[in-house]
């Protein structure tokens, strides 16, 4: 039962951290295509070609993480192992963004929500991988990789 919980609370924290991921890299189009006709986003103008790179790495990130919270819901092989390669994108690519952001404007938000939010998540999956959490969320059957 508690496994269970877990395995549940799990899917839950993906699949909530792969939707802020997309509707934070969709959030970011109208800045990274036009950062000049906004207050405070002049800076990001000259850098507008990687704050497109980072819409679309948010948008991709954030629907493969939609793709592997279902794929833990079903139960399918190599799904756990997914969802880290998942979230330590998420991660790498937001604080990439978070610091350029910070670098050339001097803030960074709501960027740092969805990356905390990744750290989160990210971190309690690894706490998935304790021997006896791991055997009581039964999902020994459902990855491909060695406890």
């Amino acid at each position: 039962m508690f496994g269970k919980i877990l395995r549940i609370i799990g899917i839950i924290l993906l699949g909530v951290t792969a939707v802020i991921t997309l509707l934070g890299g969709i959030g970011t189009t109208c800045v990274a295509l036009n950062a000049a006709n906004y207050e405070g986003m002049e800076a990001i103008a000259q850098y507008q070609w990687l704050y497109i790179l980072y819409v679309l790495s948010g948008i991709v990130i954030g629907v493969l993480g939609i793709w592997v919270a279902v794929a833990l819901v079903r139960g399918k092989p190599h799904a756990y192992r997914n969802a880290l390669i998942v979230l330590v994108a998420g991660l790498l690519v937001g604080m990439l963004h978070m610091t350029t952001s910070r670098a050339l404007r001097g803030s960074s938000m709501p960027k740092d929500f969805i990356v905390y939010a990744t750290g989160l998540t990210l971190i309690i999956f690894l706490l998935f991988r304790i021997p006896g959490i791991w055997r009581r969320m039964n999902l020994d059957g459902h990855d491909d990789s060695a406890a």
